[in-house]
């Protein structure tokens, strides 16, 4: 019976350890699979990540690439604006040692007062300059929507100066602020036509600019100017009054006039400021001692952008503030060219050298009149070119003008 006994512990001895065993190596199969199944995660993960990671490669060498690229442009575009800016900036002197018969680029630096800016201009040495001689100095200042290279076109100044032996200069606006339309000056800007700042002074200072490098006759400089320019040349005449000899305007506007005065600026309807207002804004620059410069004043009856009565106002506020007889004119001349009847009217003053002097057109547009063909231009009339300079030419500065206190007593006593 103790035999039976062992007989089955030991039975049952081996069957548990042939369990055990059996327990042990199912376990280890499946932490065997497990693995294995792990480890193909793994591949699978890796593999997406390599997948991944070319990808991003790719990405970045392409973007390294337009990096490249990008940075060889601006480093092109910048080497190329340092130069131009060099050229702006530290333009070379003109040189007064030329003969003439060309036109020379240049550039204003802008100055410390406010409103100054960098501006370019063109100046024409006439044919036979010489760097000895003090020439008249003619300043022409271009429109709205045109540059220096277009009212230098137009007018034919470059001939008449080669003729006739005087300096011209064609500022150009190049940069302005504010909403106005293109290549405009401000010329009903208070900040841009006040004494001592802004585009007016800015014109006086190239003026003087020049004089470094040419031959100028300080009792010869005058100003021309069309639209905005014709505006801003009577601003000019009025602030520079001492030292402008006289000016022209062609379809322009009287100093301080507002941009309700031109139909671009007035959709509502054009409006104009009243003479005795006009004349009290010359008074506040000029003062008892205004000197009367002359005026010669270009504008056609039919021009749809700057009506005629703008060109009647320069005359009357002249007239008003001068005390020149504008109801008697001294000479009054009529006649047609090249189908555009034309009246030319000369006003004098108390000692009968023509102050004013007007030139009212008919069946013209808004522009520049018996000029060369070009944008806002009418060949087809009075050449007022010519007629401008003759006018110069009779108007030196006088240094013994008297104050307008004393024009009036001269003017009563005759």
């Amino acid at each position: 019976m103790q035999a039976l006994l062992n007989a089955l512990k030991r039975k049952l001895a081996l069957w548990r350890e042939q369990v055990t065993k059996n327990d042990q190596e199912q376990a280890f199969h499946r932490r065997r699979r497990r693995r294995l199944a792990d480890w193909d995660k793994s591949n699978q993960r890796r593999t997406v990540e390599q997948q991944s990671c070319a990808f991003c490669d790719a990405a970045r060498d392409w973007l390294a690439g337009q990096w490249r690229r990008f940075a060889d442009a601006v480093r092109v575009t910048g080497r190329a604006l340092a130069r131009r800016f060099r050229q702006w900036f530290h333009s070379p002197p003109i040189r007064a040692t030329r003969t003439g018969g060309e036109a020379t680029a240049g550039v204003f630096r802008r100055q410390s007062y406010p409103g100054s800016r960098r501006r370019r201009f063109e100046l024409y040495l006439p044919r036979g300059y010489k760097a000895d001689t003090a020439m008249p100095l003619l300043m022409v200042l271009h429109g709205c929507r045109q540059t220096s290279v277009d009212i230098r076109r137009i007018t034919g100044f470059d001939r008449i100066a080669d003729r006739e032996g005087f300096i011209v200069v064609y500022p150009f606006v190049t940069g302005y602020s504010g909403l106005r339309m293109r290549n405009c000056w401000g010329w009903w800007l208070g900040s841009e036509i006040a004494p001592g700042a802004g585009e007016v002074e800015d014109l006086w200072q190239i003026i003087e600019q020049l004089r470094e490098d040419v031959s100028v006759d300080e009792r010869r400089i005058h100003i021309a100017g069309l639209s905005s320019g014709g505006g801003m040349a009577v601003a000019a005449m009025v602030v520079h009054h001492t030292k402008i000899a006289s000016g022209a305007a062609v379809a322009g506007v009287p100093y301080s006039e507002s941009a309700r005065a031109v139909a671009y600026g007035a959709p509502g309807g054009v409006e104009f400021k009243p003479t005795e207002q006009l004349i009290g804004s010359m008074a506040s620059v000029m003062g008892e001692q205004g000197r009367p410069s002359p005026i010669f004043i270009a504008h056609s009856e039919n021009d749809p952008v700057v009506g005629s009565q703008a060109a009647r106002n320069i005359r009357d506020s002249w007239a008003g503030f001068f005390d020149v007889d504008v109801a008697k004119p001294a000479r009054t001349d009529r006649g047609v060219t090249e189908g555009a009847p034309w009246v030319h009217e000369v006003f004098r003053e108390s000692r009968k050298r023509s102050a004013v002097e007007t030139l009212f057109i008919e069946g013209r547009g808004h522009g520049w009149y018996g000029g060369h063909p070009g944008q806002f231009s009418y060949p087809q009339a009075p050449n007022i070119s010519e007629l401008m300079w003759r006018f110069f030419k009779r108007h030196p500065l006088h240094s013994g003008f008297r104050n307008k206190s004393q024009q009036r007593q001269a003017r009563k006593a005759s």
